[in-house]
């Protein structure tokens, strides 16, 4: 059970050792400042009592005897060390060179304190018997500095060796002397046990405490992939997704994209809100493929693609391919002239692109046909594209090179009917 409490746990690197001990350095100098204070009022107190004694003596003066000297010197090394820590709390303390000294310094002082201790118990075997001094500093030391074992034994050896050495020189009875070791070394094992207890439970927390941190620095960090792979997979869906709606060939929507972006509208339109859509194909493509080939042809459909698309404002609306040389473009809070105009426009914008086609039987470049429907959402999209299908067929039927309105033939550009 003993051996479990002071047991420390294996595990913790170089680095934290090394914060480990500066903290407990850190707190040991805060202890041990409040203590000097401490001391230096009950020193002042002892001193005046010795000074007031040896006045109201007959000689009327002070006589310095061994326990006054005693109490000057340790009032020395209490301001001695308060200068040396308030020195300390001015500089650098991440400075390794001052640093080490301080330590040695703040040993050495404790050092002194228990030999200190360990001189007046030894006169005080002459003078009342007792060891009284040296206990209560050894006492006072395991309790407030604490540091490794090796470092505790350092501290604890020289002022042990002083009583244990002297005390047959200065204790004459040898049943007293028997007692004081027998008392002195159960005292001094439960000063030292405690001391390892209180350093065993201040390791033990400060290894927690790391361990917790690292526990959480390791989630904060898995918590930063996962968001990373998140952000990743989100991406890569996004990606999935462009390339589900977008047509390969022509880089603008495909039959797929433009069912979800008119229901993407849908959704988030009334009923009355205006809607028209316009079918384009492309004129005797058969023929063009046939003619030409499907490598050129292939770019006939990205290049009236992409006319369309430049034509389309996507504050208005969307173009989108719909199939083979079939496009489709949804208009929104539009009226009809302006739908026809801008029909008008694509049309005159393919033409002008002049790509050449011998095998057409509206003219000798490509050119589209296109048919529209105006309505509202009110009605069914589907039936809207249909109508607007049936005005491309008759478009085509009608010459071809053109647009048409249901129910309506408009002859724009050829005079062809």
């Amino acid at each position: 059970m003993l051996m479990k409490l002071l047991h420390l746990p294996d595990g913790l690197p170089g680095e934290e050792q090394k914060k480990l001990q500066h903290k407990l350095f850190e707190e040991n100098i805060q202890r041990t400042k409040l203590f000097a204070k401490i001391v230096l009022l009950f020193e002042a107190i002892l001193i005046m009592m010795k000074v007031s004694t040896a006045l109201s003596g007959s000689r009327n003066a002070v006589s310095f005897d061994f326990y006054l000297i005693m109490y000057v010197l340790l009032s020395i090394l209490s301001i001695a060390l308060l200068v040396m820590i308030r020195y300390y709390e001015k500089e650098d303390r991440h400075a390794r060179r001052r640093m080490y000294w301080y330590r040695k310094g703040l040993m050495t002082v404790v050092v002194l304190f228990l030999a200190w201790g360990g001189i007046v118990t030894l006169q005080d075997q002459r003078e009342y018997g007792h060891v009284m001094a040296f206990a209560v500093n050894f006492m006072c030391v395991s309790i407030l500095f604490h540091a490794t074992n090796r470092v505790m034994l350092k501290l604890y050896s020289l002022p042990v060796l002083i009583v244990y050495g002297g005390l047959p020189f200065f204790q004459s009875s040898a049943d007293v002397l028997v007692g004081h070791y027998i008392n002195l070394t159960v005292f001094l094992f439960f000063c030292w046990l405690t001391s390892r207890m209180l350093y065993a439970n201040y390791y033990k927390d400060f290894y927690q405490n790391w361990l917790l941190n690292k526990v959480n620095q390791d989630l904060e960090e898995q918590i930063q992939k996962n968001i990373e792979i998140n952000t990743q997979l989100e991406q890569t869906n996004e990606q999935l997704q462009m390339l589900m709606l977008t047509d390969e060939l022509t880089g603008i929507r495909n039959r797929r994209g433009f069912r979800s972006m008119l229901a993407a509208e849908q959704n988030c339109s009334d009923l009355e809100r205006p809607v028209a859509f316009m079918m384009i194909d492309i004129d005797c493509f058969k023929q063009y493929n046939d003619f030409y080939g499907h490598m050129r042809g292939d770019s006939v459909i990205r290049a009236v693609a992409q006319t369309i698309d430049q034509h389309v404002s996507p504050y208005t609306g969307f173009a989108a391919r719909y199939g083979g040389e079939e496009f489709v473009v949804a208009l929104f809070d539009q009226t009809e002239e302006s739908v026809k105009e801008l029909g008008e426009t694509i049309c005159c914008k393919i033409g002008e692109l002049k790509i050449e086609h011998e095998a057409s039987t509206a003219v000798n470049w490509v050119t589209i046909s296109v048919g529209i429907q105006t309505g509202s959402f009110k009605n069914n999209v589907d039936t809207l594209m249909a109508l607007a299908d049936d005005a491309l067929y008759e478009a085509k039927t009608n010459g071809r090179n053109q647009v048409a309105i249901h129910q309506k033939k408009v002859d724009i550009l050829s005079g062809n009917r």
